[in-house]
């Protein structure tokens, strides 16, 4: 069966998308990214999608982490912000 893709939120910037797809794909939902940019590390908006069906779970765990875009950019990249 194919997955049905929803979005989950939309981010700032990849390294940021990238971070906090690996946080949900280690709680076992389905993540994606979609992205317009044609660069890598080109700053464009990163929409993260999760398949449908995990949605609420994924709703869930983003709402426990409540992650600012400075933490998961620091997560992405390993720098602790000033």
């Amino acid at each position: 069966m194919a997955r049905r893709w929803q979005l989950l939120t939309t981010l700032s910037d990849a390294p940021s998308a990238e971070a906090l797809a690996s946080l949900l794909r280690a709680e076992g939902i389905a993540v994606r990214i979609a992205s317009e940019a044609h660069m890598l590390g080109q700053a464009v908006p990163c929409r993260l999608l999760v398949d449908a069906a995990q949605l609420a779970e994924a709703r869930w765990a983003l709402s426990q982490r409540a992650l600012t875009e400075e933490e998961l950019l620091s997560l992405a990249t390993g720098k602790v912000p000033l």
